[in-house]
């Protein structure tokens, strides 16, 4: 069993990496992110394949997309959907675009506080709420947020709230693509372009199975200590801010799972924990404002990592 998951693991890594050229770590991580069932941030300047990368994730697991590209006029209903009542009294729920299988919430940090709001159910029940009646949301279902953090810097968007930033498992930069990559890129760009827009997805869904697979990977508790180890390293940094949630311990637990899938593997070992530690921290991670010259999200966790010893004894059971 576990071999016919990882074939059908590396399958999709391998079609998005046909439409998304030159950066498979960036796809190694967000299929991680995908199977163990959270969320993804997308960080990097505009033009760089974001959107390309969401799309082609959705054809090669069989799902539906959806996009939005937020303003600081979008509405919840532009992306959660409305009820409209009809002359004979019924109720008709028209669905947003957040009722596909993977969305893109382009430009996230343009949104107003009250559609953000309106994501937090989202993300952390799996359902949307219309009219009073909770709708379940289509399994899988994978929010790919971006945020263009070049306007970031010069003021045209804001930071996204800790409550929302913290709900996002992976954050992942985006940049764009070395030079001999951009020369393929422009002689396969008909292919991309027809692929990601017309081709045909799988038939149904390819992760009924995976996912349950990802839930069963071994994580011995000296794996458990190893990341709340780090976790709490990180936690009594004094250049922090504000200090980790319980929930970012949980997304380097359940991406590490994900990623020793990935590898072929049944049981978590220490280099999983590594792999997931900084895609699952680093957009958690505020500096305080007199220690912005001198450290970042980065060297944090660095520090960290060379702080903390991994154990070197874990028991590993093979299932």
């Amino acid at each position: 069993m576990l071999r016919n998951v990882v074939n059908i693991v590396r399958s999709i890594e391998d079609y998005v990496n046909r439409v998304f050229i030159g950066n498979p770590q960036i796809v190694h991580t967000i299929v991680a992110a995908l199977l163990a069932g959270g969320h993804v941030l997308l960080l990097g300047p505009v033009g760089s394949g974001k959107t390309t990368l969401t799309k082609a994730l959705a054809k090669a697991i069989g799902g539906s997309f959806g996009r939005v590209q937020v303003t600081n006029e979008t509405l919840p209903s532009d992306i959660v959907g409305f009820a409209v009542y009809t002359p004979s009294g019924d109720v008709r729920i028209n669905k947003g675009p957040i009722f596909n299988n993977v969305v893109l919430l382009d430009e996230i940090n343009r949104a107003p506080a009250r559609t953000l709001s309106a994501l937090l159910e989202v993300m952390q029940e799996g359902q949307a709420t219309i009219e009073g009646k909770p709708l379940p949301l289509p399994k899988p279902h994978f929010i790919v947020a971006t945020m263009n953090v070049t306007e970031m810097a010069i003021g045209v968007t804001q930071p996204l709230p800790l409550a929302i930033l913290d709900r996002f498992m992976a954050s992942i930069y985006v940049d764009y693509v070395r030079p001999e990559y951009e020369k393929l890129i422009m002689r396969n760009i008909d292919y991309i372009e027809r692929e990601v827009d017309h081709g045909s997805p799988a038939s149904g869904s390819v992760l009924s199975d995976v996912e349950n697979e990802v839930m069963g990977v071994y994580v011995d508790d000296a794996i458990l200590d190893y990341i709340f180890n780090i976790v709490n390293r990180i936690r009594r940094d004094n250049r922090l801010e504000i200090a980790l949630s319980t929930r970012a311990l949980i997304s380097v637990f359940k991406l590490a799972r994900a990623m020793a899938l990935m590898e072929g593997r049944n049981y978590v070992i220490p280099d999983d924990v590594k792999a997931a530690v900084h895609p699952a921290l680093m957009h958690r991670i505020m500096i305080k404002p007199e220690f912005k010259d001198s450290a970042n999200a980065v060297t944090v966790i660095n520090d960290a990592l060379t702080s903390v010893e991994p154990f070197t004894y874990f028991t590993v059971t093979s299932s």
